[in-house]
């Protein structure tokens, strides 16, 4: 790491003043390192993506994402749009900061910085996305995750005062309140099992993993999926109840990992969700990396493309 810049935005959290002073440490951090380190404070929404694309063509060899997933996901999306390569480091300042704990980063800021400076690389290749958004196709990269109905319609009804307050938790307040609709909306999805075989299933919720650890909550939760691995670890729920839902939910989080007949869990490299007849497609909402997207039609795949991500050595 010899030129780094680390992208944050000014505007989120609680505490801003404090969360300032805290990136400003870790530039110091680098600075005493050797590294030539610069602030950049993203300056709205997907604003980060260029502003990451501008920094890798201008000759910085890393690009710090300052912020949870959905930071973390514009980066990712500035550095692979860029005509120069980029390392991809994270500093965790999210409510959920999936990537950071699956890659046992220290939550603390100062703690983080240090630790990347000793980081070796690890080259992945992405997921890639395309949707509906506002009308028009959408193409995005994502590292995590990718979620199409019931986990996407979650985040649809929650409220953004209401996550900035209470983080990830929100979204467990809003399923608390999902119990009054007793049905899910249904989709179709077609995928590629492990053995490239055409597979297709009506389902309410269709979840690409790819991190074997989580945060919190969720910290008993183990599907098998894995960063080192360049497919997917593909949850199906063939089911509009959402009762087995809850159900699921429950078991993960637990640790019990016990047997919901609806639920399925299959590898895959591709897969495709669209609307059944009924359905108006804008009612199926899609996510990756924590943050909402799009809408139906949707594809998710495996990017041919690579980057390099900083992970503990």
């Amino acid at each position: 790491m010899k030129k780094a810049v680390l992208i944050f935005n000014p505007s989120s959290g609680r505490n801003r003043e404090r969360r300032a002073e805290r990136i400003a440490r870790c530039a110091e951090i680098f600075r005493a390192a050797g590294v030539q380190a610069e602030l950049c404070a993203t300056t709205g929404a997907g604003s980060a993506i260029a502003q990451a694309r501008q920094a890798a063509d201008s000759g910085a060899d890393t690009i710090i994402a300052c912020g949870g997933d959905g930071t973390v996901n514009e980066c990712l999306n500035g550095i692979m749009q860029a005509g120069s390569p980029a390392a991809l480091g994270v500093i965790p300042l999210g409510s959920g900061n999936l990537l950071a704990t699956d890659l046992r980063l220290p939550l603390g800021t100062e703690a983080a910085a240090r630790v990347l400076l000793s980081c070796k690389t690890l080259t992945l290749k992405p997921g890639l996305i395309r949707c509906q958004e506002n009308g028009k196709e959408t193409e995005r990269y994502f590292i995590v995750a990718a979620g199409v109905g019931a986990d996407a319609d979650l985040m649809y009804r929650t409220g953004a005062d209401v996550k900035k307050r209470l983080g990830m938790y929100a979204y467990f307040a809003e399923m608390a309140r999902m119990i009054v609709h007793p049905r899910l909306p249904m989709f179709q999805t077609e995928w590629l099992d492990e053995n490239g075989e055409p597979r297709a299933a009506s389902v309410s919720l269709v979840m690409a993993l790819r991190t074997r650890r989580f945060p919190r909550l969720m910290r008993f939760v183990n599907v098998g999926s894995s960063l080192e691995r360049n497919d997917y670890r593909l949850l199906l729920f063939r089911t509009d109840k959402i009762r087995h839902f809850l159900n699921y939910f429950t078991s993960a989080i637990t640790g019990c990992n016990w047997k919901v007949g609806a639920v399925e869990l299959a590898w895959t490299t591709w897969f495709r969700c669209t609307p059944l007849k009924s359905r108006d497609p804008k009612e199926i909402h899609t996510e990756i990396d924590g943050e909402l997207l799009g809408t139906l039609p949707v594809e998710v795949s495996v990017a041919e493309r690579t980057f390099e991500l900083l992970i503990p050595g």
